[in-house]
């Protein structure tokens, strides 16, 4: 049974009434009202159809079982440096698994046919990564320009990538306010436009930052895909691939943050509707396979133990602040109860299995592309 959480005193606040307006509206004391407001008390349980008449809410509402009709909606922060000071870990691990180096020379050799020296411009480049994965395949005389705005991960980029054979740059500012000096033969960006409040601003400044005839690349996930691209042996894939409740808070930061979880999905049409020309779209050919017979199984194992936050037991607040963030993102409180359960439940197995566990992990990364105009 979902847990309670009394909202008497957000219903109250938000219609400016004072704690003697509930009390003589409900029959009640202000000391009782105060009581309830602070915890200490429940309501009387046949009260409480009268409250929630009061407040014109149900008593699903009042009882915090669904989310408030209203409420502010709090944004989420990714798109804001201070977010990913503190995310390098995360960073790290999930990006450990994300290529195959095969199937990355294929897209620069096979695909984008890049057989001459090229400026190349990483937009929101975070630690360095897709930097320090592709310059080795580019032509010789090629250079690496990063940029983001978080100053302890361009710290860190600015050591992986230092020393090395190929001309680099890295850059602390904000991709879309920055004041560049040049214009590149190649601009990318992974897993960036499904943070950002305004992906399409974002991807129109890689095209201006872009060389007529030069190529544009987005690398981004469709959650929708990503949902279903968790498989643990000895728990239930349909349980795995639940969504609760999350289509709806998608559709909401959609809808009141311009944040875009199917950006994997629109970015080649999106790219069409910006003028590029010849795109296309590939899919990351990266699946994990974690099972104790390879020997990568610990590394890979504790990679997704970072990634989906595992390590850790959360504390009961910590859940609950879960719990509220997802409600005011538009689930109602059985649905983020039950991702909380599911969650335990999944750190629990992998815990307790972990030296026979065998899983997969596929993230649903699209690969969109596609080519500047020539000047005219």
């Amino acid at each position: 049974m979902a847990s309670i959480r009394l909202r008497i005193y957000d219903l109250r606040k938000a219609r400016q009434m004072s704690q003697k307006e509930l009390a003589d509206g409900v029959g009640v004391s202000v000391q009782t009202v105060s009581k309830w407001e602070n915890n200490v008390c429940m309501p009387d349980i046949a009260l409480l159809p009268d409250i929630a008449k009061f407040f014109q809410v149900t008593v699903d509402t009042l009882l915090g079982l669904t989310p408030l009709a209203g409420e502010e909606y709090i944004p989420i922060r990714s798109g804001e440096r201070d977010y990913w000071e503190d995310r390098l870990d995360y960073l790290k691990a999930s990006r450990r698994t994300m290529w195959n180096a095969d199937y990355l020379r294929f897209l620069v050799e096979q695909v984008w046919k890049i057989d001459r020296p090229v400026d190349v411009l990483d937009c929101g480049c975070g630690f360095g990564y897709m930097g320090k994965m592709l310059c080795p395949l580019l032509p010789e005389g090629s250079t690496y320009t990063g940029i983001d705005f978080s100053a302890n991960l361009v710290q860190e980029a600015k050591k992986l990538l230092g020393g090395e054979r190929w001309q680099t740059e890295i850059i602390c500012d904000d991709f879309l306010s920055h004041g560049f000096r040049k214009h590149y033969d190649m601009t990318l960006s992974q897993c960036a436009m499904r943070h950002v409040n305004d992906p399409r601003a974002f991807l129109q400044r890689m095209i201006m930052q872009t060389k007529p005839g030069g190529l544009v690349v987005a690398i981004d996930v469709n959650r929708e895909l990503e949902s279903d691209g968790l498989y643990i042996e000895g728990l239930a894939y349909t349980q795995l691939c639940d969504r609760m409740g999350f289509r709806k808070m998608w559709e909401k930061e959609r809808q009141c943050q311009g944040r875009d979880y199917a950006i994997g999905m629109r970015l080649p049409l999106m790219m069409r509707e910006e003028g590029l020309v010849d795109v296309d779209v590939r899919m990351n050919d990266r699946v994990s396979l974690i099972c104790p017979e390879r020997e990568d199984c610990n590394e890979m194992l504790e990679c997704l133990l970072e990634e989906k936050d595992w390590k850790e037991r959360i504390s009961g607040e910590e859940e609950e602040e879960i719990v509220h963030r997802f409600l005011n993102h538009g689930l109602d409180r059985k649905e983020a109860e039950s991702y909380c359960r599911r969650q335990r439940k999944i750190q629990g197995y992998v815990k307790e299995n972990r030296a026979d566990l065998k899983c997969l992990h596929y993230r649903g990364l699209m690969v969109s592309f596609g080519w500047k105009k020539d000047k005219v």
